[in-house]
Formats: structure tokens, C-alpha cells, sequence
């Protein structure tokens, strides 16, 4: 009976871990993902303290318990968001800086309710954090387990959706620029034509904007909210073009761009011309 009962804790044990794994890839950058969405898609604090406000919004047929936190992340060249426990060189996270209130919202179907975030004292520099806004699993789900001993371990496995935006502290005075590196056409994984082309960020904070390419003044492909987050020094982007594109990308250049939006202070920009490979 012991190693029967041995046998159980250690099934439950990998269970426990597949849930996690499973959370970390239902967990999604974005304003709305499964039955949840936030407004704004991201939260700045740029030279003053004070309070902001995240509206979140129960999208789905039924009422909703969601869990709001604060998380750090790092950003791989890939975007890859990967969680971040302690920060690295020249990364400054933001968490133990903010204070917010509710942290837990009980919604109706289409209902909503506004999460206030208050930052006190900035300090010079740039300190990054995510806000996660994460559904609770339904407790009438998880008292009907599939998984059930007669021992009393049991188990139920639920994709737990979120949703998770950057919230930025700036203070000071922050230098950085964008370049680009090379580019070349590949395919995305289903075989989908597209460009894969480097973008290069440096100095002392993150950037977000938009990058359009352009082949003999006709725009091939335009994509909004483009991030590298500090300090990650670039990112490889794979952008989708149209197929009828392709014959007139596949010998020749592009002309790149990129900026941010001008309600950023001192945004960044960058143009040049690509060669493709």
C-alpha cells in the first residue's frame, strides 16, 4: 500500500508540473487573450510618479475570478518573453517599486473593474515589470477531478489564461538608439514567404513602435508594436510578406523604418536600406 501510495505522490508531483509548464504557455502578451482583456496595453510611468489606471474586462459568456500580479520577465533576441527571477547585467526590474489595488477581481460576463497602480518615487533610470492578469480556474471544474485514487490524491489539469503588458518606470535623461542589421527571405514555419531581418537597439532603455519595409517606394509589409526590451541588444524578426511579393524581393534591397510613437518622449527612429540575402 505505502509504494502504491508512493507511486500516486509522484504521478501528482509530474502533474503539478505539467500545470506549470502548461501556465507559462498560456500566459500572453497583448490586450486580450481567452476571456480577458486590459486596457491600456501598457503602463509608463516617464518622469513622474503618480497613479495609473489598467482597466480589465471579462469577455467571455460567464462569471470570471481573475489574479492580478506583478511578474518579471526578460526578452530574448528571439521575443521570447522568459521568466527572470533575479535581474542581469544592466537590467533594473521594477516590482518591489509599485504598489496596486485590487488584486483579485470577481466579473460578470462583460463586466469590468479598474486595477490602480501607484509609483511614489522614481529613480533615474529605467525599471521594467509586467502586470499579469490571470483567469482563476473554475472551482466547480477542479471539485470534479478526473484524476481520482482511492487513496485521496487527485488531480485536474486547466490551462490557466492570462494576460501580461509591460509596465515601464523612467526617470532621467535615457540616450538610445535603433539600427538595423542584416536581412534575408526565409518562411515562416507553416511555409508562409517571409523576411527575417535584425533590428539593433542601444542605450538605456527599451524601445516600441512600428517597422515598415518598403520595395521601390511600394510598402511590402508594415507591423506595429515591435518591443526589444533593455537590455536585450536586438531582435531577429520574422515578418510575413505576400506571397506575390517574393519574385520582386528576391534579388534587390529594402528600405527599412522604424519609429516610435510620438507621445514617447524623445522617440527614436531609424531608416536604412537592407540588402537582401
Amino acid at each position: 500500500m505505502r509504494k502504491k501510495s508512493e507511486a500516486w505522490r509522484s504521478l501528482a508531483q509530474g502533474l503539478i508540473l505539467l500545470l506549470c509548464t502548461m501556465l507559462a504557455t498560456c500566459l500572453f502578451a497583448g490586450g486580450s487573450r481567452g476571456d480577458v482583456s486590459v486596457a491600456p496595453t501598457v503602463l509608463v510611468f516617464d518622469g513622474e510618479a503618480g497613479t495609473k489606471a489598467l482597466t480589465v474586462k471579462n469577455t467571455g459568456a460567464k462569471e470570471q475570478v481573475y489574479r492580478v500580479s506583478l511578474h518579471n520577465f526578460r526578452m530574448s533576441p528571439d521575443g521570447r518573453m522568459v521568466s527572470a527571477e533575479n535581474p542581469g547585467k544592466d537590467e533594473h526590474f521594477a516590482a518591489g517599486m509599485v504598489r496596486y489595488s485590487p488584486r483579485e477581481l470577481v466579473l460578470a460576463p462583460g463586466g469590468s473593474e479598474v486595477v490602480r497602480f501607484q509609483v511614489a518615487t522614481l529613480r533615474p533610470g529605467e525599471y521594467r515589470t509586467h502586470v499579469l492578469v490571470q483567469q482563476v480556474p473554475d472551482v466547480d471544474a477542479l471539485q470534479a477531478s478526473p484524476f481520482q485514487h482511492d487513496d485521496s490524491v487527485s488531480m485536474d489539469l486547466q490551462a490557466v489564461f492570462g494576460v501580461a503588458i509591460p509596465l515601464i518606470l523612467r526617470q532621467g535623461d535615457l540616450p538610445t538608439a535603433v539600427t538595423f542589421g542584416e536581412a534575408r527571405l526565409t518562411a515562416l514555419p507553416d511555409g508562409a514567404p517571409a523576411v527575417a531581418v535584425r533590428l539593433e537597439r542601444s542605450g538605456a532603455r527599451s524601445v516600441s513602435g512600428a517597422l515598415s519595409l518598403l520595395r521601390n517606394g511600394k510598402e511590402v509589409g508594415m507591423w506595429d508594436g515591435i518591443s526589444i526590451y533593455a537590455p536585450t541588444p536586438y531582435r531577429d524578426l520574422l515578418l510575413p510578406v505576400d506571397a506575390k511579393d517574393i519574385a520582386a524581393l528576391s534579388d534587390g534591397s529594402l528600405k527599412a523604418t522604424f519609429h516610435e510613437p510620438e507621445d514617447i518622449r524623445n522617440p527614436v527612429a531609424a531608416t536604412a536600406v537592407v540588402e537582401l540575402h
